[in-house]
């Protein structure tokens, strides 16, 4: 999806008439309509302010690539800021504490569910020292959301209650495990992040004394 088909897609998300979205920029409508018909193109001032009235990046308004056209299209469809801010709170009610957790809904399964509003965050996982799961998100009950995670404790007698507490401090800019770093005592726990959001993937280590005793991989994104 390139530009003209991006900004058509939002200003009628928005329920905007070429006129309107003219009035907001001072520009004349003719312009807006070459933009769409790919005639023309905003200079860095418009693209600022378009990126202020439909809150998108200048990146994703422009880049013609997969991933900027399902991140908007998910911008549109959700309040993504919103999901990321009950991400940080379902995951901080759930595993991390040990609350909400329910019924297994398999033979073996560790199941979480966490509720606020329109909002449901379920996390599911088997395994103990070495484990596999999945974390999802329900807007409306429609699934928005997902993350997949497989790890290995390197150590059996690996003490978890580190590991929580490093998730404990996730953020809702990059809502997906711990920090990218973060120390206590003899343990180090380190998360790198490759992509957005939208798509990601990731791992993270806990190292005790510079040797590494736990590890985590983990991919996922939205759900369209």
């Amino acid at each position: 999806m390139g530009f003209k088909e991006k900004l058509q897609l939002l200003r009628t998300s928005m329920k905007l008439s070429q006129e309107e979205l003219a009035n907001r920029l001072d520009i004349s409508r003719q312009s807006i309509t070459k933009w769409e018909n790919g005639q023309s193109f905003p200079d860095i001032q418009n693209l600022i302010q378009l990126s202020e009235i439909f809150k998108v990046s200048i990146d994703r308004l422009v880049k013609e690539n997969a991933a900027c056209t399902v991140s908007l299209r998910c911008e549109q469809k959700y309040p993504m800021q919103d999901i990321r801010n009950f991400l940080v709170k379902a995951k901080n009610n759930t595993y991390i504490t040990g609350e909400n957790e329910i019924m297994p809904s398999q033979p073996g399964s560790h199941d979480f569910r966490y509720e606020d509003g329109d909002y449901l965050y379920m996390d599911t996982y088997l395994g103990g020292q070495i484990f596999i799961g999945e974390e999802r998100v329900w807007v409306k009950q429609q699934a928005v959301w997902a993350m997949n995670y497989y790890g290995q404790s390197l150590q059996e007698n690996f003490d978890i209650s580190f590991l929580k507490e490093a998730l404990s401090c996730v953020s809702a800019a990059a809502p997906f495990r711990g920090p990218e770093f973060y120390q206590k005592g003899d343990f180090m726990y380190h998360c790198q992040i490759q992509g957005n959001f939208e798509c990601f993937t990731g791992e993270e280590r806990i190292y005790c004394r510079q040797e590494k005793v736990y590890i985590c991989t983990f991919h996922g994104g939205v759900v369209l």
